[in-house]
């Protein structure tokens, strides 16, 4: 493809590019001038609850703490057979059914399992007990999970089966000193409550109050409602979670909660996506109530983004017409000279001549370029040379990679073999002496099974590591094969073989640098062999006595090392 079609091509790239950057932008402009309003918008949100709401609700928790206090309640709970002690009490939950925004009032006794209750209606009168709970029974949970809790006050939506009602029920422990004697409160009419907390929003607005396990007390949708919560497994209820399908919305708000907690009134704004509608969410959390409150903003209903469209077509026909102006510049100083430079290129490969002469008025940049050509073309000889002792100097390294292994750094067995060649030969000729030092680690099939292939290459590097620290400059070791190492040490003393073996062996066994999944070491021992070359013998036996050492040492219990003269002994006496 030539310049001209390719330059056309990215323009268009690059409107298409900058359009939908443009877009993206408006849309972020957009929310976050949303984020900005519905901020402000929160806080007069949550001021206008505690004022509109959460004071009826503060002063139904007031009276019902008043009611949990009544030395008269107490006095009866602690001997309710006490008809005059009973009668008192009853007048006692009489006085607070009127005072109660409900009047309605329930008293529940630990002891017995009695259930007190009167309504609006004063329709038990003198018939106030209405049922005995039963720990048995599914619809009495709520109370022993209220005693089990051993909190002071607990804010429950849940249905009343045997009175037949669904309330938000404000629920107080009637004490005696550190003793529970039962569950005193009273009501607030679900439906009327929603109407008021709820239902009263501007378009476009939904609030909800969950409680700390996330599940839903209060909504419009009385369907999202977790009724009997406190009766309820985690798993079995309905969680403001369980909306969220985005599991990274998900914990984003589970983090945000515990931070509101510890700072009332504190507002927290994320964005949320339910029943496939996007939401701009404000957090708060109230401590009056021991609930949290989450006001959804529709983005579409309060803000359309189609508000930006004006300024997006306005901005983006003025992006298109200096695009237009950039490629119209672009043809007359770019890519018109650009071909007359590949002409005079074509020219000078065919005609194997000098560079023609543009005309003067197109010398500023492709004059440059021709002589950059020119000047290039009496360096390539120059280059080529250095180029091919490049070639040279990678060969060599590439034939020194050939010789070492890449997990330790150690020889290969192509490297070990030559460098085995050239001190055999050295023996032969000068009389220079040598020893090898056959290793192989023990068990090491069990630790790759057991801890996996990158513990196994992890301890196959530290035996390497621990070696080359062990050894002199002129001495070399090589990963032989798997498991197996091979050490060439120039000395005509046995012991000093005997002695780096047991070395070897003692530092293998103490090293901690190989740890397991849980960063405990784990434990290495090695096996090895030795033996001295001799002037005699041929190079294949000495490595094969190298071998039959550390074939003695494995059968005599591993960790240990045996040399050529020891294998040769212990054969002998068997």
């Amino acid at each position: 493809m030539n310049l001209r079609p390719r330059f056309l091509l990215l323009t268009a790239v690059l409107i298409a590019l900058t359009v939908g950057g443009l877009w993206l932008m408006t849309q972020q402009i957009a929310l976050g001038v949303m984020e900005h309003w519905a901020l402000r918008h929160f806080e007069t949100q949550v001021t206008l609850e505690k004022t509109r709401t959460l004071q009826p609700i503060i002063r139904e928790i007031t009276l019902a703490r008043q009611f949990a206090d009544s030395q008269t309640l107490r006095a009866w709970a602690r001997t309710p057979d006490d008809p005059q002690l009973k009668a008192q009490a009853l007048a006692e939950m009489e006085t607070f059914r009127n005072n109660f925004a409900d009047q309605s009032y329930f008293v529940a006794l630990l002891a017995s399992g009695a259930y007190y209750h009167n309504n609006a209606r004063n329709e038990f009168a003198g018939a106030e007990y209405r049922y005995t709970l039963n720990a048995g029974n599914p619809n009495d949970r709520w109370f022993y999970s209220i005693i089990e809790q051993n909190r002071d006050i607990h804010l429950n939506v849940n249905p009343d089966i045997p009175l037949g009602v669904t309330k938000l029920w404000i629920d107080v422990l009637l004490r005696d000193g550190d003793n529970i004697l039962g569950v005193v409160g009273t009501g607030l009419d679900l439906t009327t409550f929603i109407e008021q907390v709820v239902s009263q929003t501007e378009p476009g607005i939904h609030n909800l109050f969950f409680d700390h396990e996330g599940a839903i007390q209060v909504s419009r949708d009385p369907s999202q409602i977790d009724f009997a919560s406190i009766t309820k497994q985690a798993g079995d209820k309905k969680t403001i979670q369980q909306r969220l399908k985005n599991p990274a919305e998900r914990q984003q708000l589970e983090q945000l909660l515990p931070k509101l907690m510890q700072n009332p009134g504190e507002i927290g704004s994320l964005y949320l996506s339910i029943d496939q509608q996007r939401y701009l969410a404000g957090v708060v959390y109230l401590p009056e109530i021991d609930w949290y409150e989450i006001t959804l903003l529709e983005l579409d209903t309060l803000l359309p983004l189609s508000t930006f469209n004006s300024l997006f077509v306005i901005s983006g026909g003025f992006l298109l017409l200096a695009l237009l102006l950039f490629h119209l510049a672009l043809n007359r100083n770019v890519l018109k000279p650009l071909a007359l430079l590949e002409r005079a290129i074509i020219q000078l490969r065919s005609e194997q001549h000098t560079v023609p002469l543009l005309p003067r008025h197109d010398a500023g940049e492709i004059g440059r370029l021709l002589r950059h050509f020119q000047e290039m073309a009496a360096t390539t000889l120059s280059i080529r040379k250095e180029l091919e002792q490049k070639v040279q100097e990678r060969t060599e390294a590439l034939e020194r990679q050939t010789r070492t292994d890449a997990l330790t750094g150690l020889l290969n067995r192509r490297g070990m073999t030559q460098q085995l060649s050239l001190d055999y030969q050295r023996l032969q000729r000068e009389g220079e002496p040598f020893g090898l030092i056959w290793l192989d680690l023990d068990h090491f099939k069990s630790i790759n099974d057991r801890y996996g292939h990158a513990c196994g290459d992890q301890a196959l590097m530290t035996t390497a590591n621990i070696i080359t620290d062990m050894l002199r400059p002129y001495d070399h070791a090589a990963r032989w094969g798997g498991d197996e190492f091979l050490i060439l040490i120039r000395t005509d003393d046995q012991q000093v073989l005997s002695q780096l073996g047991e070395r070897l062996c003692q530092a293998i066994a103490a090293q901690q640098e190989v740890l397991d999944d849980q960063h405990h070491p784990i434990a290495l021992t090695l096996s090895a062999g030795s033996c001295l070359a001799r002037h005699d013998d041929s190079l294949e036996s000495i490595l094969a006595a190298a071998d039959q050492a550390l074939y003695q040492a494995k059968q005599h219990g591993r960790n240990h090392h045996r040399s050529a003269t020891q294998s040769s002994s212990t054969q002998s006496n068997t």
